[in-house]
């Protein structure tokens, strides 16, 4: 055991990310076909996009709340067991994310790069003629640009170009 007071070395980025859905086959259909995304394998548990050094993955709502143990013996020490440990809303909240109120539900936010505040503005005009709800757009100190939309859940997405933050 370490007893450094430093993390062992430097992270690098975020390489997932998750957003939870109440139609996993609803959101599939927007990601790929709205958003043009390629997904890279799909079950009816999850559904994973690539996206450059990052992955977006969406979950069925519902579906994440038990461990799943991989290859595992109970003659294996608990340190050499195999999970992927549930994550999510708890079952007890469930019913009340599937109620769609006016403005109510999980709304996670991600936030999808683009090259530079014209790229964003097609994104905005190309939601508009697909009907996609923009619910915002921001333009940043650093000269960046941001268009937000809404997902079939209801989740706040966000196209932005460099200058949003000192790093893009």
């Amino acid at each position: 055991m370490s007893t450094s007071s430093q993390p062992p070395l430097k992270i690098t980025h975020i390489l997932e990310t998750c957003i939870y859905c109440t139609s996993l086959s609803a959101s599939k259909d927007f990601y790929s076909n709205t958003l043009g995304l390629t997904p890279d394998f799909s079950t009816d548990r999850m559904c994973v996009y690539p996206l450059g050094s990052t992955t977006l993955l969406l979950f069925q709502l519902g579906k994440t709340g038990e461990d799943i143990i991989m290859n595992n013996t109970d003659d294996k020490p608990e340190r050499e067991r195999l999970v992927v440990p549930r994550h999510g809303p708890t079952e007890d909240l469930i019913p009340g994310l599937l109620e769609r109120k006016e403005g109510g539900g999980l709304r996670q936010h991600f936030c999808l790069a683009v090259k530079d505040k014209d790229e964003a503005m097609e994104w905005e005009k190309y939601f508009n003629e697909k009907d996609v709800k923009v619910i915002g757009r921001m333009e940043w100190q650093r000269g960046g640009y941001s268009v937000y939309f809404e997902d079939p859940d209801g989740h706040c997405g966000e196209i932005a170009s460099r200058g949003i933050w000192g790093h893009y």
